[in-house]
């Protein structure tokens, strides 16, 4: 059972590894850390329920389940959370994708809450940030009358990101079981069609946040390099999905990608650069509040918390 959203952790508090990825859900509103002058607030927009199968379909059952079991985590079920990324320095309030909404699934869709929280009206929004455009991230674009949730924000999206889902072929691209979704998504960015600013990857968008091309996931998904200072963080989107499987299997293919192969790809060089350069991430999806860091590990790697 959920807690009252109006409660909330201030400071680095965590769930772990297998309460967030199974075995419960995210307790919180918000969770806060500074990163230089700025702030940076975690906001849960609740949660997803899905089949492991649906999550990974082209895993081979017996492993996936052994895998799971391992990590004392449910093999027919996977609850992850939905980890949005608000950052305050200065005059900027910038909030990294919007999620799910009321019309996306019921258990989605509790960011008003969870900015109410905090204090934060959505007219206090100046900057809506897109990873990618699944409706997860998206769809809490609009509020219950069709109307945007944050009216006075400029929003960013990567241009390829864009132009795959507002092109009217996509729908007949995706799996008969998206194309409500693509449909879904498609109508809300051509509300943001005369205000919305397309950025290329690898590029500042705004002052102090640089886009890193994390795509595969979806055409245009990009990661999000906060820098304040000397001090950094990455806001992930999904480009690492899962706390035990995206690390130590980045080669298993993630049922939600556009393109396996390209994600694959893009996870080993991202691993290995977050590795390397031991960048504190957020994940969308890792467990709540979402903050860790990429660890070598055996022959691959390990998520750890912070």
């Amino acid at each position: 059972m959920l807690l009252d959203r109006r409660e909330f952790l201030i400071g680095t508090g965590l769930v772990s590894a297998t309460a967030a990825f199974g075995l419960g859900r995210p307790a919180f509103a918000a969770s806060e850390k500074m990163l230089g002058t700025g702030k940076v607030t975690i906001l849960s927009d609740g949660y997803m329920s899905f089949p492991s199968r649906f999550m990974y379909p082209d895993v081979e059952n017996d492993a996936l389940s052994a895998f799971l079991a391992g990590h004392n985590l449910p093999t027919d079920q996977m609850d992850p959370p939905c980890n949005l990324t608000l950052f305050q320095s200065g005059d900027r309030t910038i909030l990294f994708d919007v999620g799910g909404g009321s019309q996306f699934l019921p258990t989605t869709g509790k960011l008003p809450e969870a900015l109410d929280a905090i204090g934060v009206t959505p007219e206090d929004i100046t900057d809506v940030v897109f990873t990618h455009a699944h409706p997860d991230h998206l769809w809490g674009l609009l509020d219950d009358f069709d109307d945007l949730l944050f009216p006075d924000a400029n929003y960013y999206i990567s241009e390829p990101e864009w132009d795959f889902w507002i092109d009217p072929e996509t729908v007949n691209k995706v799996r008969e079981d998206q194309q409500g979704l693509a449909l879904g998504s498609k109508r809300r960015l051509e509300v943001l069609a005369d205000q919305i600013t397309l950025f290329k990857p690898e590029s500042e968008i705004i002052s102090g946040v640089y886009a890193h091309d994390t795509s595969g996931h979806t055409p245009g998904h990009c990661s999000f390099e906060i820098r304040d200072g000397s001090e950094q963080l990455l806001v992930l989107g999904d480009a690492l999905a899962h706390p035990f499987i995206t690390f130590e299997h980045p080669e298993w293919p993630f049922g939600q990608d556009v393109s396996a192969e390209h994600s694959i790809i893009t996870r080993k060089r991202l691993l290995d650069f977050l590795a390397t350069r031991q960048m504190e991430v957020i994940g969308y999806h890792l467990p709540y509040p979402g903050f860790g860091r990429a660890e070598r590990h055996n022959s691959a790697y390990r998520f750890v918390a912070s």
